[in-house]
């Protein structure tokens, strides 16, 4: 009798053990892994699925194996993470949010870099609740697939300045401002460079948002405008 349970008690083992090394490796790499927000979270997602049935279904293989995989896996996505600190790497792991419309036009350029078609992106629309693109303002390409929709009279975009203590190109082009800018308004609240920041949003019409590596939140005073630099410039 026990002869016949001893393979799916095997294959019982395997499994608990592999739900327990999931468990502890969201735990290390952080819950993100969930919601898949990079491509480097799908990535992990098909790995570990196929590292646990991989495993499970072999005879061959027992549970140190899956724990022995799971903690390979575990250091190298640590190794990964640590590495995008580097702004290149991480725009080449993580991408970039980008405009398919902006002011009620589309750009062709950016369906075709995502190889994108109007009737997915149609689909993507209804998901959201909208039938019509009379109906939309802006539309962002998020880096997990996702659409972001900004309808007509709404709230203006925000736009991320500083991230990880280094400025965001992507950021600063797409909100029209320069370094320099950025870089009076950090001093102007108090800060001496980007390094200090975990982040900096800056919201048009409402200000800018700074978080320190410290997790102290400040809400900055009205940005300087570009003629108020040269005019400081000048002074100096």
């Amino acid at each position: 009798m026990m002869e016949l349970l001893t393979p799916y008690l095997g294959i019982a083992l395997k499994l608990v053990t592999g739900m327990i090394g999931i468990l502890v490796f969201l735990r290390i790499t952080g819950k993100a892994q969930m919601a898949q927000i990079t491509p480097l979270d799908t990535v992990s997602a098909f790995v570990i699925g196929a590292l646990v049935g991989g495993v499970l279904y072999n005879p061959d293989m027992s549970m140190w194996h899956i724990l022995f995989a799971l903690a390979v896996w575990t250091g190298f996505n640590m190794l990964v993470r640590f590495a995008m600190r580097s702004a290149r790497l991480r725009h080449f792991i993580k991408g970039e949010s980008v405009f398919l419309v902006k002011d009620g036009i589309i750009n062709f350029k950016n369906f075709k870099r995502n190889s994108l078609e109007m009737e997915q992106f149609r689909l993507l629309l209804r998901q959201k609740g909208i039938f019509s693109m009379f109906d939309v303002e802006d539309v962002l390409f998020e880096t997990n697939g996702a659409v972001t929709v900004l309808p007509p009279e709404k709230t203006s975009e925000s736009f991320l300045i500083v991230n990880n203590g280094e400025f965001v190109e992507s950021g600063l082009e797409r909100s029209g401002r320069t370094k320099t800018w950025a870089l009076h308004n950090i001093k102007r609240n108090g800060f001496n460079s980007p390094a200090e920041l975990f982040c900096m949003e800056w919201t048009p019409a409402k200000g800018i948002y700074f978080v320190t590596y410290e997790g102290k939140v400040k809400r900055g005073v009205v940005e300087i405008e570009a003629h108020e630099i040269d005019s400081h410039s000048a002074q100096v």
